[in-house]
């Protein structure tokens, strides 16, 4: 199975880029990680804030477990009579993918640390702006959300395709790593950091509450899943737990340019790639109704994915990556 779906689409793809190349792309997801921990570090002290003890060693341990494996899968790897065994069942593959995965959740942690303390400096919210945005282009949120709860295989495919946000997260880069599209994985990690940066410098300063409460709907579960931005604006909150961060960042929608980022970095894996892209279709249009966004939330989020996808192409190594994608398609053809 794992053959057939690391069959490229354009000859030897995934060897296009030198693994030097791939672990200075790893440097740089590194040395961002780090300035914004260090951001976070300074404002929990100065604001007066903390992250709860035992969420961190919750961390700490996935992460030396996740290691652990890493290093023991990379040294099986590098016994010579367990070579054949090692290659056939992927360890050297595997042992990259989990030390790209450490990085992947080690940068969640920090970044949703730092969406928390972003909603802290209480700018004026732009809900009324976005709704304006909305009505202009003829959408109602409180119909069509009453719509979709009254058909209820509508509200269940939304509502999967939605919380399928969370396990591609995960799933994908393992994929991808897993298949040694080190290329792919090494983009997928460098978009997710450069658009979580991109995005709080957006929605810092012009933050919305969410549709869920502007509009009241009567679901407790909804409201709640929010309910943690109006607690940090108003200062009852001062102690964020890394297991339960909620996403409060309505303008731009990441969970649509998370949707793009997955299309993007399936597509050259022929068999996954036309049902993640069906599956993260309906995701993006579910986001309105299930992530409790603005309609304008959406297109500021496709802006967002395609802004970043240009940003990170354009970066050292990918022009030599397409100059090598060329050559091969010039030689096959």
């Amino acid at each position: 199975m794992l053959e057939t779906l690391s069959k490229p689409l354009v000859p030897d793809e995934r060897s296009a880029r030198s693994p030097a190349l791939l672990w200075k792309r790893y440097a740089l997801c590194s040395a961002m990680l780090s300035v914004l921990l260090a951001i976070d570090l300074v404002w929990l002290h100065v604001g007066g804030y903390s992250v709860q003890e035992s969420s961190l060693v919750t961390a700490a341990k996935t992460i030396g477990m996740l290691l652990g494996v890493a290093a023991g899968l990379a040294g099986f790897a590098k016994i010579p009579r367990y070579r054949l065994a090692t290659q056939k069942f992927r360890y050297p593959e595997a042992a990259r993918m989990l030390v790209w995965l450490v990085l992947l959740l080690c940068f969640m942690a920090v970044a949703g640390v730092l969406s928390y303390l972003c909603v802290t400096v209480n700018a004026p919210v732009i809900d009324a702006s976005l709704i304006r945005f909305d009505q202009a282009l003829g959408f109602d949120w409180l119909g069509v959300y009453r719509w979709t709860r009254e058909h209820a295989a509508v509200q269940r495919v939304l509502s999967f395709a939605y919380d399928s946000g969370g396990w591609q997260l995960i799933g994908i880069p393992a994929i991808l790593g897993l298949l040694g599209r080190d290329e792919a994985l090494a983009d997928f990690v460098m978009l997710l950091i450069l658009s979580s940066i991109l995005l709080l410098l957006v929605s810092t300063p012009f933050p919305a509450t969410s549709a869920y409460v502007h509009f009241n709907v009567a679901d407790p579960k909804l409201l709640a899943t929010v309910s943690d931005f109006e607690r940090l604006r108003n200062g009852t909150l001062r102690q964020f737990d890394l297991t339960k961060i909620q996403g409060l960042v309505s303008f731009p929608s990441f969970h649509t340019a998370l949707g793009v980022f997955f299309v993007y970095s399936v597509r050259r894996v022929r068999v996954l790639f036309p049902i993640i892209a069906a599956l993260d279709v309906a995701m993006v249009i579910s986001t309105p109704t299930q992530g409790g966004h603005y309609l304008v939330d959406v297109f500021g989020g496709l802006i967002l994915a395609f802004a970043t996808v240009q940003i990170v192409a354009r970066m050292p190594g990918t022009r030599t990556v397409e100059r090598t994608r060329s050559g091969a398609n010039a030689a096959a053809g």
